[in-house]
């Protein structure tokens, strides 16, 4: 059961990436690999900041990943594993967070930078859970 949720999960990731690949493309201006990609991060801060690879990352306003090792980053995706909790988990999460995958896709361009505006999280989440966790999403822009 579990492989056919991680399953799943990385198949609606690969969906959401390749729908969202033209998001910052080739242009007049050079290729995609020369812009800087980032994420908006909340962490902190209500406003958020540009991020890349940060080790703790807030998804949503339910859930949030931490140490977090990434194993590619940009141009059209990232994708890190890390630890995945939030208000949807506690207090089964609090002291034993989830492992989880998160792909970041969807790439929007703003100022001569790209941000990441989609992610999808693969996770070991007990599947009473499920309904409730938000295993992907639209992250935002500034």
């Amino acid at each position: 059961m579990r492989l056919a949720t991680t399953v799943t999960t990385l198949a609606v990731a690969g969906a959401a990436l390749a729908a969202g690949v033209s998001g910052c493309g080739a242009s007049q201006a050079g290729p995609a690999a020369e812009t800087p990609v980032y994420v908006l991060n909340l962490r902190g801060s209500e406003q958020g900041r540009p991020d890349q690879r940060p080790a703790i990352l807030v998804l949503s306003e339910f859930s949030t990943i931490s140490e977090v090792v990434w194993r590619s980053w940009g141009p059209t995706r990232a994708v890190g594993a890390g630890k995945l909790s939030g208000t949807w988990c506690l207090p089964a999460c609090e002291d034993a967070p989830y492992d989880a995958t998160v792909t970041l896709s969807n790439v929007t361009p703003v100022r001569g930078k790209g941000y990441f505006s989609r992610y999808a999280v693969a996770a070991e989440v007990p599947v009473r859970q499920r309904p409730a966790a938000d295993l992907s999403g639209v992250l935002p822009t500034p």
